[in-house]
């Protein structure tokens, strides 16, 4: 046999077995590409790598939930700045609510009762130290303080102090309208003193009735000549 012959027949003889390892390598590993591990398998897998895992409607189950909360949070947030506008559109209010009644106060125009010199108030306190009966300011010619207000609203600024029937002793008064006796203000002032004690009181409605009642600290039944000051919004 001829050199190149016996060549031919080696590299048969080693070569055909060569190649079917090969197919059989081949074979085996797009075995295990063509089939990959199942999916629970791959879920496994994931999981004991602390990867999250979600089926898909878990997956929108989660987004949805985490979009409601961001909206939830943006609601807040604007229910806040929303809640702190309206707080400050308040207090603008109330600050010029209060300007304006400070600048009502200082120039309207004031008006008397009693409005001519011959004619009294004359306020009764209760016993010592204790509150008389609520009663309605009225004068000496039965005009009363609410007739003033019976058909505008406005304020009751002073009330001049001209007599005692008490002498050194202290007097305490309020003002009231309705029939629950809504308080206009308070005044408190010793005997010694007899001048203009402002009340600026409370919004006083039209058409109320304003009472009074008074004490005094050393004797039942004291007696007090007074006069008002009034205005109109």
């Amino acid at each position: 046999m001829k050199g190149h012959d016996v060549n031919k027949l080696l590299i048969a003889i080693v070569g055909i077995p060569l190649v079917l390892v090969l197919i059989g390598v081949l074979i085996a590993t797009s075995t295990d590409v063509l089939h990959p591990m199942t999916v629970d398998a791959a879920i496994q897998y994931l999981e004991s790598q602390n990867y999250a895992v979600f089926s898909p409607a878990e997956f929108d189950l989660v987004a949805k939930e985490a979009t409601t909360a961001k909206e939830a949070t943006a609601q807040a947030a604007v229910e806040t700045a929303d809640s702190a506008v309206e707080a400050a559109e308040a207090a603008v209010i109330a600050a010029q609510i209060a300007a304006a009644k400070v600048d009502l106060f200082n120039s309207a125009v004031v008006y008397l009762l009693p409005d001519v010199t011959n004619v009294t108030i004359t306020l009764t306190a209760g016993d010592t130290n204790v509150w008389s009966s609520w009663a309605e300011v009225v004068d000496s010619t039965n005009v009363t303080l609410s007739s003033k207000f019976a058909l505008s609203a406005g304020y009751i600024n002073d009330m001049y102090i001209f007599d005692h029937s008490a002498v050194d002793k202290v007097y305490s008064i309020e003002l009231a309208y309705g029939a629950n006796k809504t308080i206009l203000g308070r005044m408190m002032w010793h005997t010694s003193y007899k001048d203009a004690v402002q009340i600026k009181s409370r919004h006083v409605p039209a058409g109320q009735t304003i009472y009074y009642r008074m004490m005094c600290s050393g004797a039942n039944g004291a007696t007090a000549k007074v006069g008002f000051r009034y205005f109109y919004e």
